[in-house]
């Protein structure tokens, strides 16, 4: 295994490639919108990281011979800022094997196969006449809409942009193949699927003519052969100046969108929850969010935190406040001190819910990473600790909610570092509960809900949130319980 170079993918990296290739996908360069997919946090294009490897092939290897067939697998996420090598695994005299990788795991792994083009250009592009025109935002279709479709698009990448990002593949493959991979990403992204896309394979193979049967030259012509909509795949045959090949791609369910105000009125009778002044921490989205209107809807008084989702917490505090609810919303970093932060709040909350979560899901080469423990340990258990200690400075009665996880005892592959966290953090709960009265701690573990951090491709079947947390909720608003009178 020979390493060919390394680097990280900066935000400005992300920007300048989103530009030349036309793929603007909020899930590489929105970190706020990035949040709320399965990745969690902007990540790499993945045409960008095989354009990168390509070039760092053909810069190590100045006589490399011309490229008959190349696949390309996306397997993992590799996230902005993260330290990413390409090492080259495999060399014969017919091809090569390379693998992108960060964190001990490979992300990407690409086959090369060296020698003379495998065919003349396809006939169908000629065909194709209909130009999709260039959108600087995510289309967003239907599912039902992908079988047949078909198109094509204008590269938007350059011959001097190709030549400046990646000199040495641009000299091996020409600046046209350069440009047409990098219309595929821009495929993907930003018209099929589209916005809630992921790109996850890419087959091509070099044609020995340079125009498309008469077709106009630097477009990718494109069509749909399958949409699987039991496993939301989506995959397309492409055609390019110079190549020709099949992409694989899914087409990801949008964020998870939490019932609304009018939809939970019902539930929950209008002053059940009145007098009670609630500090929801990560109230912004998901389970947090849920809760802020389920308290609302039940004349509750909600304290809404943010980290860095401060617009989807104004949102929020917009409908609960439409509704006729009360809320306001603080930023609020549970990596900080909980004391300080607080201190915005206006008077001391009665009742607490710690939804506060790092990402969850990170690819890692190997079961135990102790720095992925500790940035779990950092949120469920010191972060929890923190608070809880600055609240019951101010309301020693306060009731809290600590979540916790059925991944405690299932335990799903990856997860241990996360296990463990939440373990601990049911351990540290026990024990405030049985010490630290009146001070009362609510423990659940929950079950696989649908949340932006859990959302699968295939349809998978989850609980329902409003029937797991109203009872909770109204476990833990009934403390503090009253205290009995003295017998007379």
């Amino acid at each position: 295994m020979i390493r060919l170079a390394q680097r990280q993918f900066t935000e400005a990296d992300q920007n300048l490639f989103a530009a030349i290739s036309g793929d603007r996908n909020p899930m590489h360069v929105d970190a706020l919108q990035a949040r709320r997919t399965q990745a969690g946090a902007p990540v790499v294009h993945g045409i960008h990281l095989l354009l990168w490897a390509l070039d760092s092939l053909a810069a190590q290897q100045p006589d490399i011979p011309p490229l008959r067939t190349l696949r390309a697998q996306f397997k993992k996420f590799v996230y902005v800022d993260e330290r990413v090598e390409t090492v080259l695994t495999q060399q014969r005299e017919s091809g090569a094997r390379l693998s992108v990788i960060a964190g001990g795991a490979p992300r990407s792994r690409v086959s090369i196969e060296f020698g003379e083009p495998v065919e003349s250009c396809p006939e169908w592009p000629a065909f194709v006449s209909d130009l999709t025109a260039f959108s600087p935002i995510p289309l967003d279709p239907a599912f039902e809409q992908f079988p047949g479709l078909a198109g094509r698009l204008l590269f938007h990448m350059t011959p001097q942009d190709a030549a400046a990002l990646f000199p040495a593949a641009t000299k091996w493959l020409g600046a046209r193949r350069i440009a047409a991979l990098a219309a595929s990403t821009y495929l993907v992204g930003m018209v099929c699927p589209g916005r809630y896309s992921l790109y996850s394979e890419l087959s091509i193979g070099t044609c020995a003519e340079t125009v498309v049967h008469g077709a106009r030259r630097e477009t990718l012509a494109f069509r749909v052969t399958e949409a699987d909509s039991r496993f939301r795949s989506v995959d397309l045959e492409i055609a390019g100046d110079g190549m020709t090949g099949m992409v694989k791609s899914f087409a990801r369910h949008p964020p998870v969108a939490q019932a609304t105000m009018e939809s939970l009125a019902g539930l929950v009778a209008p002053a059940e929850f009145a007098g009670s002044h609630v500090l929801i921490v990560g109230g912004s989205r998901g389970l947090g969010e849920l809760t802020a209107k389920l308290i609302a809807t039940g004349g509750g008084r909600v304290a809404i935190t943010w980290q860095t989702g401060k617009e989807d917490a104004e949102r929020v505090a917009r409908e609960i406040r439409t509704a006729g609810g009360a809320c306001e919303t603080i930023a609020y970093d549970a990596r900080r001190p909980a004391a300080e932060q607080l201190a915005a709040l206006a008077e001391p909350p009665t009742h607490a819910y710690y939804f506060a979560t790092p990402s969850i899901f990170r690819p890692q080469a190997e079961m135990f990473v102790q720095e992925r423990l500790a940035e779990f340990l950092a949120v469920y258990v010191d972060g929890f600790w923190d608070l809880s200690h600055a609240l019951r400075m101010r309301r020693p009665e306060t009731s809290l909610f600590y979540p916790s996880s059925i991944a405690v005892t299932e335990r799903p592959r990856g997860m241990t570092e996360y296990a463990m966290a939440k373990a601990s953090g049911e351990v540290l709960c026990a024990d405030m509960k049985a010490s630290l009265g009146p001070l009362h701690v609510t423990v659940s573990r929950l079950p696989r809900l649908p949340t932006d951090q859990t959302a699968t491709f295939a349809d998978a079947e989850t609980a329902s949130p409003v029937e797991i947390m109203l009872p909770i909720i109204r476990e833990v608003q009934s403390w503090p319980r009253p205290r009995r009178g003295s017998a007379g």
